[in-house]
């Protein structure tokens, strides 16, 4: 092992190396301080020699924080939709007698003995329909409430309907009213689902 001097630990180590271990850390901040109290050529003269930390904490604090990209300004941190308030139960519940009088007063106004079934037409105008219905609801203001409207519009030609449709919900909040106008040429049916959501 051909160490050189200066790297070959010696006996006198002992108790003596970590009071220069010492004095080495207190002469670090002093250098330090001596950087940033230097200007231009003399921070980055001083800088050579040590690891440059106290040059990057100094940035950051001066910053102000974490910046988005391209040097624009901070962005706001972005606010929950809703804080738990841990309550069970609606401040405004859901009257399903409205809500029923509602899909009967668009359903009527739209499908009238004026109205003619044609496939392509009655999909866009049943779409119309749910999304007029579906909002009227969110006009009534229930607290907490979604909604699903669901208008099913057929041509009446000897032919039977069957539909089923499964959820799992809580029996007690939520639930559905339907509406159905019948005509000999066509029917149409309006089923609002109402979820509670808390």
């Amino acid at each position: 092992m051909s160490d050189t001097p200066e790297e070959q630990p010696t006996k006198q180590d002992g108790p003596a190396a970590p009071a220069a271990k010492e004095e080495d850390k207190a002469a670090a901040p002093a250098a330090s301080s001596k950087e940033k109290s230097g200007k231009g050529k003399d921070k980055d003269k001083a800088g050579k020699g040590e690891r440059g930390t106290g040059s990057q904490r100094t940035s950051l604090t001066k910053s102000g924080g974490v910046t988005s990209p391209f040097g624009m300004a901070p962005q706001p941190k972005p606010t929950m939709r809703f804080m738990p308030t841990y309550r069970l139960e609606p401040k405004n519940p859901l009257n399903k007698e409205r809500v029923e009088i509602i899909m009967k007063a668009v359903m009527n106004k739209h499908y009238n003995d004026e109205y003619m079934f044609h496939p392509k037409h009655s999909l866009h105008m049943a779409a119309q329909i749910s999304e007029e219905i579906k909002n009227r609801i969110k006009l009534m203001n229930y607290d907490r409430y979604r909604y699903i409207v669901l208008v099913t519009v057929g041509e009446c030609l000897m032919q039977g309907l069957y539909s089923m449709v499964n959820f799992l919900w809580d029996a007690e909040k939520d639930g559905f009213v339907t509406y159905k106008v019948e005509q000999p040429s066509y029917y149409a049916i309006c089923t609002t689902f109402y979820i509670y959501y808390d």
